[in-house]
Parts: C-alpha cells; sequence; structure tokens
C-alpha cells in the first residue's frame, strides 16, 4: 500500500460531488418547481422527499441484490442509471415523473456511497481507512456547499431544468472518471457474501447504525428549519441566508476532512469528540441564535462537528463488520439518512405543537446525547471482544 492517495479515491470523490449536487441544489428551486408543474409548494417539495427515500431504503436494497457485482462494473452501472434519472427528471412533464426519476437518483446515491467507501477502504491500509473514506465523503459536503449556490445561480437564470442538465455534465465526466481509473480488482462475490451474513449476525453493528441515526438526527431537527430560524431569530434576510449557509458548509468540508485523519488515529475518540461538540454547540445556538455575530460563529462549528462524525462512524461500522462491503457501507448511509429523516419529523412535529425555533436545538442536543451514550456503550462492549479473541 502507498502512503500517496490513489488516483481512484479522487474519481470516486468526484462521482459523490456529483449525486450530492443532484440531492442538495434542487433544495433552492422549490418555488420554481412548483410554478412549473402548477402544484403547491408542499407538493413540489416531494422531489426532495422522493430523493431522501430512494437513497434510505432503495440504497440498500441494490446493494443487496448486488453483493457478487464487481465493484468497478457496478460503479459504473450505477452513475450510468444517474445520469439517465437526471435526464429523465429534466425533461420530466409531470411532477410525477420528476418524483421518480428522482428517487432513483436517490438510490443510486445510497447504493454507490457503500460501494465508494468499499472500493476506497480496499485501496489502503487499515491505517489510512479514515482519510480515505473522508475523502471519498469531501464530493457530498463540497456539493452542501456549493450545490447551494448552483442551485439558486443556475435555477434564477435559466429554470429548476437546467440544475439536473448541470448535474447531468457532471455524471458524465464522473463516468468517464471511472471508466478510466477504477481498478479491475474485486473480492469474491461467495466470500464477501458470507462474511456479510456473518456482520448482519452482530448486534454491536445494529447498535452502531442506531447511534449513527440518533447522532445525525440532533444536527437535523434544527438545521433542516435552518432558513426560518435565520430569517425570524436572527433577523437575516432571505438573499442573505444562502452565504450564511456557505459558513456552514465551509465548516462541515473542514470538519469531514481532519475528522477522517483522526479517526485513524482514534476511532472513539474522534466520535466522540464529534458529538459533544455538536450537542455544546446546539446547545449554545438555542441561546445565542438572535445574535448575528455569534450566530456566523456557531454555523462551522455546527457543520464540523455534525458531519465530523461520518468518516470515523463509517470506518467503526467496518471495523465491527470485518468486511469491505458495499452492503455494510450502504446500510451506515442509510442509518444517516433515516437520522435526517427523524431529526426533520421530530423538529416538524415541534413547530406543529407551536414549539418555538430556539426549542430544535436543545432537543437535537437531547438526541445526539442519546446517540452518545449508545455509541459509548458499543464501544465499550466492542473492546470486550476484542480483548477476548486476543
Amino acid at each position: 500500500m502507498t502512503s500517496r492517495t490513489p488516483l481512484p479515491i479522487y474519481a470516486l470523490a468526484l462521482t459523490s460531488f456529483a449525486l450530492g449536487t443532484a440531492e442538495f441544489a434542487p433544495n433552492g428551486q422549490l418555488l420554481s418547481v412548483s410554478d412549473g408543474f402548477a402544484v403547491p409548494v408542499a407538493d413540489a417539495g416531494l422531489i426532495t422527499t422522493g430523493f431522501a427515500v430512494g437513497a434510505t431504503i432503495g440504497g440498500p436494497l441494490v446493494a443487496a441484490a448486488t453483493l457478487r457485482v464487481p465493484h468497478k462494473r457496478l460503479a459504473v452501472l450505477l452513475v450510468s442509471v444517474f445520469l439517465v434519472a437526471n435526464v429523465i427528471t429534466a425533461l420530466s412533464p409531470t411532477l410525477l415523473a420528476a418524483v421518480i426519476s428522482r428517487a432513483v437518483a436517490g438510490v443510486v446515491l445510497g447504493t454507490f456511497m457503500g460501494v465508494a467507501v468499499t472500493i476506497a477502504s480496499d485501496l489502503v491500509s487499515a491505517a489510512r481507512r479514515g482519510r480515505a473514506i473522508a475523502l471519498v465523503f469531501s464530493g457530498l459536503t463540497i456539493a452542501n456547499v456549493l450545490g447551494v449556490v448552483i442551485g439558486n445561480l443556475a435555477g434564477n437564470a435559466w429554470g429548476w431544468r437546467s440544475v439536473f442538465w448541470f448535474v447531468t455534465g457532471l455524471a458524465i465526466v464522473s463516468l468517464i472518471g471511472l471508466v478510466a481509473v477504477l481498478p479491475r480488482r474485486t473480492e469474491a462475490g461467495a466470500a464477501q457474501s458470507g462474511s456479510v451474513g456473518t456482520a448482519l449476525r452482530t448486534g454491536r453493528l445494529w447498535m452502531t447504525y442506531a447511534a449513527m441515526a440518533l447522532a445525525y438526527s440532533g444536527l437535523f431537527t434544527m438545521f433542516t428549519y435552518i432558513e426560518p430560524i435565520l430569517q425570524e431569530r436572527t433577523g437575516v434576510s432571505s438573499d442573505n441566508v444562502v452565504w450564511l449557509l456557505l459558513v456552514f458548509g465551509v465548516g462541515l468540508v473542514i470538519g469531514t476532512h481532519f475528522a477522517g485523519s483522526f479517526a485513524d488515529r482514534s476511532i472513539r475518540a474522534t466520535t466522540v469528540t464529534a458529538m459533544i461538540a455538536l450537542v455544546g454547540v446546539l446547545v449554545a445556538f438555542s441561546v445565542l441564535d438572535t445574535n448575528l455575530v455569534a450566530v456566523i460563529v456557531l454555523l462551522p462549528l455546527l457543520g464540523a462537528a455534525g458531519y465530523g462524525m461520518v468518516p470515523p462512524l463509517q470506518s467503526f461500522a467496518v471495523e465491527i463488520a470485518r468486511v469491505t462491503s458495499p452492503f455494510i457501507s450502504a446500510l451506515a448511509a442509510a442509518s444517516f439518512m433515516a437520522g435526517v429523516s427523524l431529526g426533520s419529523a421530530i423538529g416538524g412535529e415541534i413547530l406543529r405543537q407551536r414549539g418555538g425555533y430556539d426549542v430544535l436545538p436543545l432537543v437535537g442536543a437531547g438526541l445526539t446525547m442519546v446517540g452518545l451514550i449508545l455509541f459509548l456503550v458499543v464501544t465499550t462492549v466492542h473492546q470486550r471482544v476484542v480483548r477476548a479473541t486476543l
């Protein structure tokens, strides 16, 4: 194993950027989608919901069904489907067609991130796994920064369909890169399937997935509603919200990068630090969200702590499973997506019950704390199991 980052990992990161842009960019164009299809904004939001459902449910199912498919062939096939799905979305004559094609694109994201983590993990030594996974996920995090800008600038200039034509262009470039640089080598499907079956019977793995979902839901209990929070609590104009979201995005890119390096030294310490930091920032946000200066300071910390959990938790799932498999990693990605859905649902219910926006960060902090406690229990049990087998 070379100490340099293998070129294929950069190709995987570029592809995850394309997938992430498809996920995040349309969120700023719901009004345009609503006008284009002559439907309520709530219905237009189904293009986001459809993508999330596809990633959460479809991703692991497709990953399970394709365990015997060589990794390079699977990655190329997935991106080809993603490309076609975005073309269909851009040409959709009805909202239903757009939602279905968005769901297909979501399935690709959920499956691809699993196979991408697997390929990246196989290309480096175990001591560099965290950094490799962080680099793959950096595409998603950068898309979270640039996707907001792309979605607003392109959509405002040429309409919401232009967003998906842009993503289609990214998919073409990504596909060329994957075909050119991904190695053909892959593990034997039968051996891998058996190892995965053993891993799925490990209770510690499922407890890890639950910890992922709970900790991540704490972030999205608040962040799902960040736009109205910034406008109503902080007093930021709608035109300036996007720039504060960019500040948040810079933090999550930095957090993901450093978390990967730190995870290679200690998965437990990195994860615990990120979760505790997230709890602290959420509590501080609840108290200080009416102060613009404080919000500008807290937003990048929120991004760094929230997304800093991703690389070490992905690495921990692989460590417990003791096999690098697209299915294992796809389940981890689905757990994070489940956390997004859970947090959004809890935050929405709080608001429906007339709870204030300042309550959301406190509830989120509580959820992340529960995730932290569960993670500590899992790591303690895992350490005992490891010592017992030595």
